[in-house]
């Protein structure tokens, strides 16, 4: 399997191209406190999403001049959601790669289309259906964390790496569920699952299985430092469908 790690927190992303799949990233992006740069050439399509991120601009994407001026090359992420436009797609994400946008993830349409995308640096390439803006964006806001049920709109529960500073330490002594309001269901260590007691010590390379609001996940994110293969996550995610 092809490797795409991202060895840092994406904070601020620039969305280009708002199809069903573009607009519910870039909303959910925002909902979850990142920055968000919407673009596309309809102004009409840019007019649902004017106060749903921080910026919605109406552009030519395929122009080097255009986005430079609209500051693309300062953001960590690009997300290329142009699908039926191939000289579009292919031309945004040049653009972005001569940029020097640090990771760019684009959608393709067909086996053919990823792989000249790849050609051109693409991170990322993603063949996805519509379910999955929002999966995507909270993936890429949370690191290490993976939403596993909706039990409601606001209690989840999730699958989370074990964060360092965790590790050697009864869970007692984390006091993570008032500190964050957030409950260990189980721990996964290696083939054995484990129902948690307090003095239950955590280990490196356990994997916690937490239930809690969504709004409370996001400060429990951002304790795992680790690189993430976001590749082999997107790919568990579509599994699930």
């Amino acid at each position: 399997m092809e490797k795409s790690k991202i060895n840092e927190k994406l904070k601020d992303f620039v969305v280009i191209g708002i199809g069903r799949l573009g607009e519910n990233v870039a909303r959910h992006l925002f909902a979850l406190g990142n920055e968000v740069l919407a673009i596309d050439k309809s102004q009409s399509k840019i007019n649902r999403l004017v106060d749903k991120v921080t910026t919605a601009v109406a552009a030519d994407t395929t122009s080097y001049d255009v986005l430079f001026s609209l500051g693309v090359q300062n953001f960590d992420c690009a997300i290329v959601c142009i699908r039926d436009d191939l000289e579009g797609s292919l031309l945004t994400a040049q653009v972005c790669k001569d940029l020097g946008v640090k990771y760019i993830i684009a959608l393709a349409r067909s086996e053919e289309h990823g792989k000249i995308l790849k050609s051109l640096g693409v991170n990322l390439v993603i063949y996805p259906e519509d379910y999955v803006g929002d999966k995507l964006a909270s993936l890429l806001s949370k690191p290490g964390v993976n939403e596993l049920i909706e039990l409601t709109e606001e209690f989840k529960i999730f699958e989370m790496k074990l964060p360092i500073s965790w590790e050697n330490k009864a869970i007692e002594d984390i006091n993570i569920r008032k500190k964050y309001k957030l409950t260990i269901v189980f721990v996964k260590r290696g083939e054995e699952v484990i129902s948690p007691e307090p003095d239950t010590i955590l280990i490196e390379g356990d994997v916690l299985v937490v239930a809690g609001e969504s709004s409370k996940i996001n400060s429990v994110a951002n304790l795992i430092n680790d690189p993430v293969d976001i590749k082999e996550q997107l790919e568990r995610i579509f599994s699930e469908k």
